[in-house]
Parts: C-alpha cells; sequence; structure tokens
C-alpha cells in the first residue's frame, strides 16, 4: 500500500512539473515572437492581395502544418536552453510551431499581445474541442462553440486563471500521444511517415480551431 501511494505521489508530482514547465512555455512564447508574427502575416498578405481573413488563416495553417510535419527535433531553437527540461525538446518545438501559428491566425483576425491574452487564448486552443467541456465544469455554458467573443462575453479573468489547470493537465494528455510517435521515428522506413502524419494532422487540427475561435461568431 505503502508503494502504491509512493507511485500515485511520484506521478502527481510529475504531472504538475509538467504543467508549470507549459505555463513556462507558454510565458515564453507569447513574449517573443509577436514582432516576427507581425512581419509574417503582413508579408503574406502583400503576397496575396486581395485575400480574405479567412483564406489567409487557412494558407497560414497549411504552411504551419507540413513545417511541423517535417520537425523531428528542436536543435537552434532560440531560447530553448531557458525552457524545463520536463518536456522533450521535439514536443517543444511542435509547440512552438502551433504556437506561432496560432498567434499568426491572432493576428490576421487583428488581435494582438495588446488587445487579447495570448496566453490563455493558446491554453484554449492547443487544448480543443475539449476546452468546451472545462468551461462547462465551472457552470459556463459558450454556446455552439469556444470562440474569442465567447470568451470575452462571458469568462472573467479570475475564472480563466482556474481553468488554466483544467486545460494544462488535458494538454500534456495529448502530448503522450506524441511521446509515441517519438519512439516510433527510430523504426527504419516506418516510423518518419508516421512522425510525419501525426505532427501534420496535430498541427493542423490546432489551426482549424484558431480558426474558428477567432473567426467564429457567438
Amino acid at each position: 500500500m505503502q508503494d502504491e501511494g509512493r507511485t500515485k505521489l511520484t506521478m502527481t508530482d510529475k504531472g504538475d512539473k509538467k504543467e508549470t514547465a507549459l505555463a513556462k512555455f507558454m510565458d515564453w512564447a507569447t513574449s517573443t515572437d509577436q514582432g516576427e508574427v507581425q512581419q509574417y502575416v503582413e508579408k503574406l498578405r502583400e503576397q496575396n492581395a486581395g485575400i480574405s481573413e479567412d483564406d489567409l488563416a487557412e494558407k497560414i495553417v497549411s504552411r504551419k502544418s507540413l513545417k511541423n510535419g517535417f520537425v523531428g527535433a528542436a536543435t537552434g531553437l532560440p531560447g530553448l536552453i531557458a525552457l524545463p527540461v520536463t518536456i522533450p525538446a521535439d514536443l517543444i518545438a511542435s509547440w512552438r510551431i502551433q504556437a506561432f501559428m496560432a498567434m499568426s491566425v491572432a493576428h490576421v483576425y487583428g488581435h494582438t499581445s495588446k488587445t487579447t491574452d495570448l496566453k490563455t487564448d493558446l491554453y484554449l486552443i492547443f487544448a480543443g474541442e475539449s476546452a468546451k467541456e472545462a468551461v462547462k465544469r465551472f457552470g459556463i455554458e459558450v454556446g455552439k462553440a469556444i470562440t474569442k467573443k465567447a470568451v470575452q462575453k462571458y469568462i472573467t479573468r479570475d475564472i480563466m486563471v482556474k481553468i488554466w489547470s483544467v486545460l494544462g493537465r488535458q494538454i500534456i494528455t495529448k502530448a503522450g500521444q506524441k511521446s509515441l510517435t517519438s519512439l516510433l521515428r527510430l523504426v527504419p522506413l516506418v516510423g518518419a511517415p508516421i512522425g510525419f502524419g501525426f505532427d501534420w494532422a496535430a498541427t493542423r487540427a490546432v489551426g482549424r480551431f484558431a480558426i474558428k475561435y477567432y473567426g467564429g461568431k457567438d
């Protein structure tokens, strides 16, 4: 019984460390990329004159999904040394691309760090459809989907801080699936296609949710 108790405590402790590491990543991602995000989006606008916001957002998601499919490690990622080692480097690299993509989509729809809490947005977007269930735990109904307008209308800052913890656990749980693909990458001829497919699909799912979140109507 004592061993079982120690095992549960160890698992809980590891989970808490990963959630703390995720929070630090969110702080880092939202504080280092704003100028780069703006330049990236504006350059795409210039290259695609007359493109609608929705089509521009879709283009960003397609590009970043492909990029993440080809990323296998975080070698050379700026600021990586300052991040917690609790989370594998390849997962941080994947999150980095997804965070940049989500913030780029936000910029497309007119949201920046000056107009929105990007950290809160990223928690919701990374959690995806499960974010709605997390919000319901606090007695909040946001309609058919989680959108920026719904969050601004129904969720206070105090409640959102509490929701972070729930969303953090969900995001970490989803990240466990990537750990398996990281091992499969080591299998010749099999690992690479599986890794590519998983990272592409995961990033596209995050991107599609970001478009619904920022571009959707309450």
